[in-house]
C-alpha cells in the first residue's frame, strides 16, 4: 500500500537537507559488470526475455543496481535483499532509498536516504497527440497545446517523466489514473506538482526535480521533502 504522505512528514522531520546521488550509465557497453551477483528471480526474469538484447539490458541493469546500492548499505551486492510494494516498487530495509529507471540502452539510479523518491527517464521518440488527450489532465493538455507543433515533444515529455516520478516516488505505478493530478510542463515553469487528487497533501510535500541527460534524453526526480533543499548530485 503507498505510504502516505503524512508518513512521508514522520520520516522526513530530523533531516536537514536531502543530498540525492544520480547514477547513469549505458547498458550496451558496460559489459564487465560482474554478473553473478543477480538472485535465481532475477536470473530467470533476465532469460524470459526473448530477445538476447533486452536479456543483457535488464542483467546489466539489475547488476549494476546491486553493485552501487552495496557502496550505501555495506552489504556485499549479491547479499541485498529486495521487498516489493504492493504496486512493485523496490525497497530496502534501512534509511537507503532508491529508484531505478531505464529507457533502451540508458539507465538512471537516484540514491538517498530516509526520503522517498521517483526517477522516470525517457527517450524522445513519435507520439500521437491522443496519447496526451488520453493520458493528461485538462490543464496540462491546455498548456501543451499552447507550446504548438514545436514544442509539443519536449513538453510532453517534461510532463510525462514528472507524471512517471510522482507515481513512481508513492509507489502507486498506474494504479493511479495520470490524468487526476497536474503537473508543470512549459520550459519557463519550475517543475512542480500543482494538484494531486487522490492525496492533495502531497502537493506541498513532493518537489520535482527536471534533468536533461543528454539530447533528446529527459528525465525527473520526485522527492518528499517537505520544503527541504534538495541537491542532486552526479555520479
Amino acid at each position: 500500500m503507498p505510504v502516505s504522505c503524512q508518513q512521508q512528514e514522520r520520516q522526513g522531520d530530523t533531516a536537514l537537507d536531502i543530498n540525492i546521488d544520480l547514477w547513469v550509465w549505458d547498458l550496451d557497453t558496460r559489459q564487465n559488470i560482474d554478473l553473478s551477483v543477480l538472485s535465481k528471480e532475477e536470473q530467470q526474469r533476465a532469460g524470459r526475455f526473448v530477445q538476447p538484447l533486452h536479456q543483457n539490458r535488464y542483467g546489466v541493469g539489475r547488476a549494476t543496481l546491486r553493485h552501487i546500492l552495496a557502496q550505501y548499505t555495506g552489504s556485499a551486492a549479491a547479499d541485498l535483499t529486495f521487498r516489493y510494494g504492493a504496486n512493485g516498487k523496490p525497497a530496502l530495509a534501512g534509511d537507503v532509498c532508491f529508484n531505478l529507471s531505464h529507457s533502451e540502452q540508458s539507465a538512471a539510479l537516484a540514491v538517498t536516504r530516509g526520503c522517498e523518491i521517483g526517477l522516470d527517464l525517457e527517450h524522445y521518440r513519435p507520439v500521437e497527440p491522443d496519447l496526451a488527450e488520453r493520458f493528461f489532465s485538462p490543464c496540462e493538455r491546455k498548456e501543451l497545446a499552447a507550446l504548438g507543433p514545436a514544442g509539443f515533444a519536449d513538453g510532453f515529455f517534461r510532463c510525462w517523466t514528472r507524471k512517471e516520478a510522482v507515481l513512481k516516488a508513492r509507489g502507486e505505478g498506474l494504479s493511479v489514473e495520470l490524468n487526476s493530478f497536474d503537473v508543470t510542463l512549459t520550459p519557463d515553469a519550475p517543475p512542480r506538482l500543482l494538484r494531486y487528487a487522490p492525496d492533495p497533501a502531497c502537493v506541498d510535500s513532493l518537489t520535482l526535480h527536471h534533468i536533461d541527460f543528454a539530447p533528446e534524453l529527459v528525465g525527473a526526480i520526485a522527492a518528499f521533502s517537505h520544503a527541504q533543499p534538495v541537491k542532486l548530485i552526479r555520479r
